[in-house]
């Protein structure tokens, strides 16, 4: 189904993973895609396998100036911005007394930085170009679920969950709907290889009623259904797709692999 045919947008943190899975997707519901990422190489080998509506385009999210660059740039490619999918992120994990003021910077600089600035800027195009749009912020689990070793990332998330809200606040009487979806456990190259170790496989599925973790690919059908007309009354809210690891707590990832 072409729903998205004819739309312009923008994934961030494209090259792989979460990423790469929501621009595929948007690719096969019709849309443009400009992707972006840090990762020249992989940017380009993602670009070359999505095929002539997409485009890669090295970005850092946690520079303004740089976001605002990419969105003007795909407005200008496919002649509107309809999308933006706001998913580059990272964490670090360490205990909190031991965390540095440099790793907690530069995750929020990333993880929840980043998604203000495409918010912000993806609005202001739409609101120029006078044609409604939809913003997706990647949220996680962790928004809601505290994980030992993770403040960081944890506080990111719940910043996300909130700029969401507050966003469709704002912008919904602008026709920009802005709407978030909360991975659980996405099983990608970078997880997949710490889910070979036993011990922290067992950690997690054993906190996924599922018993298995999310493909990428779900999240990608997620976010089509989202951007879609099919969600147009859908907007502040973060959805999760997650296994059902929600009703439970969060593996003990610092104490629970000791023993």
């Amino acid at each position: 189904m072409d729903l998205l045919k004819g739309k312009g947008a923008v994934v961030t943190g494209a090259a792989s993973g979460i990423g790469k899975a929501i621009a595929t997707a948007f690719i096969e519901a019709g849309a443009s895609v400009l992707l972006c990422d840090l990762n020249a190489k992989a940017l380009d080998d993602a670009s070359a396998e999505l095929g002539d509506r997409a485009i890669g385009r090295i970005t850092d999210v946690s520079d303004e100036s740089q976001v605002e660059a990419a969105l003007r740039a795909a407005h200008d490619a496919f002649g509107s911005l309809d999308i933006v999918v706001n998913c580059a992120g990272f964490g670090a994990i360490a205990p909190l007394t031991e965390l540095t003021g440099e790793k907690w910077k530069a995750v929020q600089a990333v993880t929840l930085g980043g998604v203000f600035y495409g918010v912000k800027h993806g609005a202001r195009l739409m609101i120029e170009q006078g044609r409604p749009g939809v913003i997706i912020n990647i949220s996680s689990v962790n928004a809601r679920q505290p994980g030992e070793g993770q403040a960081a990332y944890c506080a990111a998330k719940a910043g996300v969950d909130m700029l969401t809200r507050c966003a469709a606040l704002e912008l919904g009487g602008r026709g920009i709907r802005v709407v978030g979806i909360a991975p659980g456990l996405v099983e990608t190259p970078l997880t997949r290889k710490e889910l070979e170790n036993p011990a922290m496989r067992e950690l997690f599925l054993g906190v996924i009623p599922m018993k298995r973790p999310v493909a990428a690919e779900e999240i990608g059908h997620a976010a089509v259904f989202l951007a879609s007309d099919h969600a147009r009354s859908i907007n502040g809210d973060t959805i999760a797709v997650d296994g059902g690891s929600l009703t439970r707590g969060y593996p003990a990832l610092l104490t629970g692999l000791k023993g």
